[in-house]
């Protein structure tokens, strides 16, 4: 079923991207006519078989009766290049599938709120192709093939910033792609030095597959080596996520990208950096990990207060929504660094949660964008007059984001700050008084666009409105945001559809894996 997932999307989309270049002016024509259609009926089917999954009602997949290192829908290895130990090896735990199922619907949501995009035929397909990698990277169990779609999914996503991005689009697709090719070829180095280090039948004696790898409990044996390639692997998985101070070319990425690229970048491309230092990087090093924990520590808190700093000066509503997503990675990196099971339990909640609110958030700017002709926090006074459809998505993704409680994003606050101060005391009050600053800028945000008006019936129009009669949000556009604001609100009130397989998994990972380490570094669990 996972090879299904990850490799239909990617033949659908190159076949409805390739088909309109070779087929004669007519049948090209209807492919094209039939391309957004065809794109978002595959992206539903993938987004039903893994609801399916999810459910141990339907599938009799229970995610957490699974022991740490073993995998549901896992398949018999299958060669690729079996001179160097390459292998298709897919399968997915409850790490990965809740990222998994993450994407299946964000995917569809994403074309639906992008439904008219220019170009639509190629727009389209290309959010396919973009599924199938990052499902690829949430799903491979090898190594090599890890590396081939994490570095896959950086191609679709510079064209779609690229083609459909915005004045400074050029500048802004080739930073993302300067910044985060860069780090992922510092990332392979550490794979290398991992792969070189692995025995098995193979002609070269090695392996790229991560079971493998991480069934040896002292992989490198030499400390000093393998604390360089967890600080490799650091640096690849931080500039992804982004941490600061490898995060610059987030912003102008955001500002520049569509709209349904910014929903997909920060819902789940950002995720692939947190997803990929919990699997390869801790699980792997787990005794580098604890040493490096002072480091995590001060990512996370640098990425937290300055990310939230920085909003508070932001008149860009993109680059606001993007800042802010710095600032809540940095609560990911907290949560890991408390080692405690309820902090990875409230990072890999926090990893899902701002799945689906930054996306409601970059789909409330891309559609003020869209109706507005602006990005500017109170160059229009008063939007619920005009827009209370708008005004209402945007109230919600706001209040998720600073952690109203019953929305998705208290959860995971609440999961981090608690194990934090049961780690490291009173230092909690520094995370806690910067989410003090996120409630600050969302609101101050939410007054100065909704409600501040000299006039009870009138808002104050921008002037790149140009005379035009204001709206409200496009149907397609209002049924992405509602789909992501129910989400928003179920998962904050029943967050143990997820909470409980993330909970299971990181107490396994904490006694099974860094607890040993813990105790032999004299660090007391």
């Amino acid at each position: 079923m996972l090879t299904i997932l990850v490799l239909s999307p990617i033949a659908v989309g190159l076949t409805l991207l390739l088909l309109p270049l070779v087929l004669p002016g007519q049948a090209a024509e209807s492919i094209k006519r039939v391309s957004r259609n065809v794109s978002l009926g595959v992206a539903l089917a993938l987004f039903a078989i893994s609801t399916w999954a999810a459910m141990a009602s339907l599938s009799d997949i229970n995610w957490m009766d699974i022991q740490l290192g073993d995998y549901h829908l896992e398949n018999t290895p299958m060669d690729l290049i079996p001179y160097i130990g390459v292998s298709w090896h897919v399968g997915a735990d409850a790490l990965s599938f809740p990222m998994i199922w993450l994407t299946a619907m964000l995917i569809p949501v994403s074309m639906l709120v992008e439904w008219d995009a220019k170009h639509g035929h190629v727009f389209h397909p290309l959010l396919l192709v973009m599924e199938g990698a990052l499902l690829g990277v949430f799903v491979a169990l090898d190594l090599f093939v890890f590396y081939v779609f994490w570095e896959l999914t950086l191609i679709p996503m510079f064209f779609l910033i690229l083609m459909w991005g915005g004045e400074d689009r050029r500048y802004a697709a080739m930073k993302f792609f300067i910044y985060t090719f860069t780090a992922s070829v510092v990332m392979l180095f550490g794979f290398l030095v991992m792969y070189f280090h692995t025995s098995a039948d193979t002609a070269t004696g090695h392996t790229f597959d991560l079971v493998t790898m991480l069934a040896n409990d002292n992989l490198i044996p030499s400390e000093g080596l393998r604390h360089f390639v967890w600080l490799l692997l650091l640096i690849g998985f931080a500039t992804k996520m982004p941490s600061v101070p490898v995060h610059t070319w987030l912003p102008d990425a955001h500002v520049e990208a569509p709209t349904a690229g910014s929903m997909i970048l920060a819902g789940v491309m950002l995720k692939m950096g947190a997803y990929g230092f919990l699997r390869v990087a801790v699980t792997a090093f787990p005794g580098s990990t604890i040493v490096f924990t002072p480091l995590l520590i001060l990512l996370g808190m640098v990425s937290l207060v300055y990310g939230a700093w920085v909003c508070l000066g932001q008149t860009n509503l993109k680059r606001m929504v993007a800042y802010s997503s710095v600032s809540h990675m940095g609560l990911i990196f907290l949560g890991i660094a408390t080692m405690q099971p309820l902090g990875i339990a409230g990072a890999l909640y926090m990893m899902f949660a701002h799945g689906i609110i930054s996306p409601l958030l970059f789909a409330v700017a891309g559609a003020f964008k869209h109706h507005y002709h602006t990005l500017e926090i109170g160059s229009m006074r008063g939007i619920a007059h005009h827009s209370p459809w708008l005004s209402g998505h945007m109230m919600i993704g706001w209040m998720a984001s600073l952690g109203l409680p019953l929305l998705a994003g208290f959860v995971a606050e609440v999961a981090i700050l608690i194990a934090f101060w049961m780690t490291f005391g009173w230092l909690v009050l520094l995370p806690a008084l910067t989410l003090i600053i996120t409630a600050a800028y969302y609101i101050t945000s939410m007054q100065r666009t909704i409600f501040e008006s000299n006039d009870p019936h009138q808002g104050i129009l921008p002037e790149t409105l140009h005379d035009e009669s204001p709206r409200d949000i496009t149907w397609h556009e209002n049924a992405g945001m509602f789909v992501l604001a129910a989400f928003t609100v179920l998962f904050g009130i029943l967050p143990f559809i997820f909470w409980d397989m993330m909970s299971d998994w990181s107490s396994e990972m904490v006694l099974g894996v860094l607890k040993d380490a813990m105790i032999s570094k004299g660090v007391r669990p």
